[in-house]
């Protein structure tokens, strides 16, 4: 009996197959390195405490970048600094915002800026700019008529402290500063009111549950 002859080994077969397995290899750890990289995709920073800085009132003529050392941002004076650890006493929402490469940026910061105005007294708002020509920004706020401090990130230190990777972000932070939930992309007035509302009443419920029988909330 014959032999049977043996068929050639197929090597491009092989160099096919191996390179769909570095490709599927590399599109997961982009994804899982996406995931754990920007705040508002999954559960990315949320429970984690917000990370001291002092930056610039976008509208002052203070020069320079963000503070964003541990140690010496919440102790940096001034009134054309924007302190982010004095916001801490309340719930409080903060946006981040850029013009590049986002034309609907602009518009969501109206929105942010006119759910502030309805909730303001109940919850601290904070808009930072991130990395826009300065002059530019000042046109802009006085141009809408912002009411919300905003604060300028000239090198973008405060974003990337945040792990900021779309516009807008909107963080919602519980009483002590504490991330309680993240969100990217455009919404609706209706929407984002909904959610510092949501976020208000959180820690209305917090605060009376922690609060002994017989006493008073703030006594």
């Amino acid at each position: 009996m014959k032999d049977r002859e043996k068929k050639p080994f197929n090597y491009m077969t092989l160099v096919g197959v191996i390179c769909a397995i570095v490709v599927l290899v590399a599109l997961f750890n982009m994804l899982k390195t996406t995931d754990s990289g920007t705040v508002g995709i999954g559960n990315v920073g949320i429970g984690d405490k917000a990370a001291p800085f002092a930056v610039p009132i976008a509208t002052s003529d203070l020069d320079g970048d963000a503070n964003v050392d541990p140690d010496q941002a919440c102790s940096v004076e001034g009134d054309d600094v924007l302190r982010i650890c004095d916001y801490f006493n309340r719930p409080l929402v903060m946006s981040f915002w850029f013009t590049k490469g986002a034309s609907s940026c602009i518009d969501q910061q109206d929105i942010f800026d006119e759910v502030a105005a309805r909730n303001r007294g109940r919850a601290g708002f904070v808009s930072i700019n991130v990395r826009d020509d300065r002059d530019r920004v000042r046109e802009i706020v006085q141009e809408h008529g912002w009411k919300v401090p905003v604060g300028y990130d000239r090198d973008g230190a405060v974003s990337n402290a945040y792990r900021i990777g779309g516009c807008p972000t909107f963080l919602f932070f519980r009483k002590g500063g504490v991330l309680e939930d993240a969100e990217i992309g455009d919404t609706t007035s209706g929407e984002l009111d909904a959610q510092v509302r949501s976020l208000i009443d959180g820690q209305s419920q917090a605060t009376q549950q922690k609060t002994a029988p017989g006493e008073k909330a703030g006594d």
